[in-house]
């Protein structure tokens, strides 16, 4: 599996289902953009009020850079596991209706999932930067696997790290630059609402909810693609 073919796939993949992923993405990352921007907001009026006099800003600072680490992923594996059930049948198949995926998502996986795998990366970035890209790479694929195969929480990092064995470095190469580009490109995004919006929380959560709705669908569909493509190959080694 070579990630100069996947990134075409989902390029093609991410055009013909636009609209739908936008809506779906909508559904998704406008209530995670609330909080995300509550969060934020928290933080800041925290770090503006702690004392100097036992240097409470730096620490809350590095709270903050951790939760930032801690976030980046929140929403998108639950976001990838929603697109995993709409390409269930292939990623020419056509999607089914939104009021279908919302009925048969696994909600509880997903958002356990989601969780584990930002807590991971999360703690593995602190450890010295490579145990978190190793976490990232191994279990990228879990939210997928939940709707894809139907899995456990468990089931699903294990079958994720028994996918990627052998393909790290492609899971690697196709879902990290999408990342950090994403990174890039939602700082550019966050800016556009505060030209109209003054209000900080709002202006906040209009930002957060546009930058993921149209960037994550890249990350979603790659990860997908690469999910399905593993597990034929997998499929087919043992066959």
């Amino acid at each position: 599996m070579r990630a100069r073919e996947i990134y075409v796939r989902t390029l093609r993949a991410s055009r013909a289902r636009a609209g739908y992923l936008l809506l779906l993405g909508a559904l998704v990352f406008i209530p995670l953009g609330f909080l995300s921007a509550l969060t934020d907001r928290i933080s800041e009026i925290h770090a503006e009020s702690t004392s100097d006099v036992f240097d409470l800003g730096t620490v809350a600072l590095i709270a903050g850079v951790l939760a930032q680490a801690a976030t980046t992923l929140l929403g998108e594996v639950f976001y990838a596991g929603a697109v995993g059930l709409t390409m269930r049948q292939g990623e020419r198949s056509q999607p089914p209706p939104l009021r279908y995926v919302a009925r048969r998502l696994s909600y509880g996986r997903l958002i356990a999932v989601d969780i584990l795998l930002s807590i991971g990366v999360a703690v593995g970035l602190v450890l010295l930067i490579v145990p978190g890209v190793l976490f990232f790479a191994w279990f990228a694929l879990a939210g997928p696997i939940v709707e894809l195969e139907g899995r456990g929480v468990r089931a699903a990092f294990a079958r994720s790290r028994q996918l990627v064995r052998g393909s790290v470095w492609t899971v690697l190469l196709v879902l990290v630059p999408i990342t950090l580009a994403s990174e890039v490109l939602a700082a550019g995004l966050l800016q556009l609402p505060s030209l109209v919006i003054h209000e900080p929380l709002l202006r906040d959560w209009v930002g957060e909810s546009l930058s993921n709705i149209l960037l994550s669908p890249f990350y979603a569909v790659a990860a997908v693609l690469m999910t399905l493509e593993l597990s034929r190959r997998k499929s087919e080694v043992r066959a």
